[in-house]
């Protein structure tokens, strides 16, 4: 029995993350690409400005989890995630504002199928716990470990 939960817990560190960054800003979206490639068992395998190439990158990758910023031009986050929620339902999306005490947006990523709702500025503390949270699902969901 011991050996089972330590196999299940090692499975469950060894699992790695998929990740698609998206925000409208080179600053914002170099520091969170930084943040996730110094995590262990992360891999970002798309960024995108805006929800229109966010939708082509997941759409071409498949990435586990998205992070993506709500207020963007041309299309935004909410709009892009009601899109990957059709065409992508799978793909687990958190979405990352800087807009301060919007609960209205939030509420509606939520609606949408958002699984979580990041503030900026946000820290590697945030990301941590929400990639903790997404490997242990990603477990439970796929029954292994990463090879």
């Amino acid at each position: 029995m011991p050996m089972t939960c330590a196999r299940h817990m090692e499975s469950e560190m060894d699992q790695k993350i998929t990740v698609v960054a998206v925000d409208d800003s080179q600053i914002v979206l170099s520091h969170l690409t930084r943040l996730l490639s110094e995590m262990e068992g992360v891999e970002v395998v798309g960024t995108a400005k805006d929800g229109m190439e966010a939708i082509r990158i997941v759409n071409e990758a498949k990435p586990d989890l998205v992070l993506m910023d709500i207020v963007m031009p041309g299309m935004d986050g909410l709009t892009a995630l009601r899109t990957l929620r059709s065409t992508t339902p799978d793909t687990r999306v958190a979405m990352v504002s800087s807009v301060g005490g919007s609960s209205t947006r939030a509420e509606e990523a939520f609606r949408l199928g958002a699984i979580q709702v990041i503030g900026k500025p946000f820290d590697a503390s945030q990301l941590d716990a929400l990639l903790v949270s997404e490997r242990a699902e990603k477990v439970a969901r796929t029954g292994k470990g990463a090879s």
